[in-house]
């Protein structure tokens, strides 16, 4: 082959490779697709949110074990959202990074990604507190008129639970909550304190917090200007726009005690816990049974009634917890004895066991 042959046929290759790299990028019918970039926070935008792992009164100590879990359960949340290439990852060895491209959202994002899960079950009577600070059980038999109604619920509005049955508004709750002792105790469901910030009836400070949340305050009411938050740095530094720390008044609820609001008229669209018309129940945080120690939840429907169910096992530690809780209320002899279970800061009741989750991590 001479030197012009030699040359003309590296040429023809190089005009070759090309014309196919021409058809690649161009993505003609025939030939290999193009994939669509997809483009980072950093070029197209989005939500970046950074966790940082807690330790609970179920787990002391924060384990990559219990952050991958977690790291888990943001994955499901994040495909719900319907995002592309998300990143979640661990890192520092207690925090955890999400990113979300393309998502504009961030208080959904923050909602649906980061809400802490828990599931726990409690003693009603032997937990719930009545205004005057003493436990349900305790008044019983003097036939408390406070007590009798938080244990049975009232006579229009049904079982207990819901607004009405002795609940009361957030700021008389949390007042009642922030009144009781510490209890540190492993049956605890946290470890630390909550607090709450209000201001009081027609402030200014009321005034700036509904303009931010677009609502109306309520004529006579305290409003909640933020909470729950575990410290008070977190409470002030997430204060509405023309609010300060020092235009409201921060309410601490001690570990050992609960904050839970009442059933929701309606599920799918639960009353905000800033809502005027919101209704809340305090309890002591006296965890009978968790969720991690149930197994193998299943959903299903109510054969007697056709409404949704759910049935699941016990683990070995949860089948003792269980049968030892259920013996103490036979010997209490109190026949409307409930357990409770609660999603979010919603409390539900039901003359059986039954489990609600909060979503979360």
């Amino acid at each position: 082959m001479t030197d012009r042959q030699r040359n003309g046929f590296v040429l023809l290759i190089v005009v070759g490779l090309l014309i196919g790299s021409l058809i690649v990028i161009a993505g003609i019918p025939g030939a290999v697709k193009s994939k669509k970039t997809v483009l980072g926070l950093d070029l197209k935008g989005g939500v970046e949110l950074v966790y940082q792992g807690l330790p609970s009164a179920q787990t002391p100590v924060v384990t990559q074990d219990a952050l991958q879990r977690a790291v888990d359960i943001m994955r499901n949340r994040v495909d719900q959202l319907g995002v592309a290439e998300p990143q979640i990852q661990t890192s520092g060895g207690n925090q955890i990074t999400v990113g979300l491209p393309n998502v504009t959202d961030t208080a959904r994002a923050e909602a649906e990604v980061g809400t802490t899960a828990q599931l726990a079950f409690y003693d009603w009577e032997a937990n719930a507190l009545t205004p005057n600070g003493k436990t349900v059980a305790s008044q019983l038999q003097t036939q408390d008129p406070s007590a009798t109604t938080i244990s049975q619920g009232s006579g229009t509005n049904g079982a207990p639970g819901e607004p009405g049955a002795g609940s009361m508004n957030l700021y008389d709750a949390v007042t009642l909550a922030s009144k009781q002792p510490p209890s540190s105790s492993s049956t605890n469901s946290r470890i630390t304190s909550q607090y709450y910030m209000f201001g009081a009836p027609g402030s200014a400070a009321c005034a700036a917090a509904a303009k931010a949340n677009n609502t109306v305050p309520a004529a006579g009411q305290h409003c909640l200007l933020n909470g729950p938050d575990d410290s008070r740095e977190a409470l002030v530094s997430g204060l509405p726009a023309g609010v300060s720390a020092s235009d409201g008044q921060i309410l601490e609820v001690p570990r050992g005690t609960v904050v839970l609001q009442a059933i929701p008229a309606n599920f799918s669209k639960p009353t905000p816990i800033g809502d005027a018309s919101a209704q809340f129940f305090v309890l002591k945080d006296d965890v009978a049974l968790r969720g991690s120690d149930i197994t193998n939840p299943q959903q299903s429907t109510d054969p007697n009634t056709g409404s949704p169910d759910v049935t699941f096992g016990f683990s070995g530690k949860g089948k003792s917890q269980f049968q030892a809780v259920t013996a103490n209320i036979l010997d209490d002899g109190i026949a409307t004895r409930r357990f409770w279970r609660f999603s979010g800061r919603q409390a539900r009741s039901s003359p059986r066991l039954m489990v609600s989750a909060r979503v979360g991590v």
